[in-house]
């Protein structure tokens, strides 16, 4: 029969560099994509949330101003329909006036 034969080697070298060849690979990829330290994570996460709060406030003011100017033209269209409204009432209180006597004249 036919046994297979396998040549020993010597030390079991080659298994051991590789062993450290990807263990130091390993360690490469790991560092390359492992998170920030705490004060570097902290740092960037102030400087992302005082941008977003930079921006909120801003959006806060025009939107304020936006409805200041909105409320300040209700007010000023309101000024004027309160004027249309006393001079029609006015010149409606004028023309019964005026028919009331022109009637009491003529005698009807």
């Amino acid at each position: 029969m036919y046994e297979p034969q396998y040549e020993e080697e010597s030390g079991g070298g080659g298994f051991v560099i590789g062993l450290l060849c990807g263990a130091a690979l390993g360690a490469a990829v790991g560092l390359m994509f492992a998170p920030k330290a705490g004060s570097e994570l902290r740092q960037t996460l102030y400087d992302t949330t005082g941008d977003i709060r930079k921006k909120a406030s801003d959006a806060y003011g025009q939107a304020s101003q936006t409805v200041n100017d909105v409320v300040s033209k209700g007010r000023e269209a309101l000024d004027r329909g309160r004027q249309a409204f006393d001079t029609a009432r006015e010149k409606a209180s004028q023309a019964a006036e005026s028919y009331g006597s022109s009637r009491s004249t003529t005698g009807l």
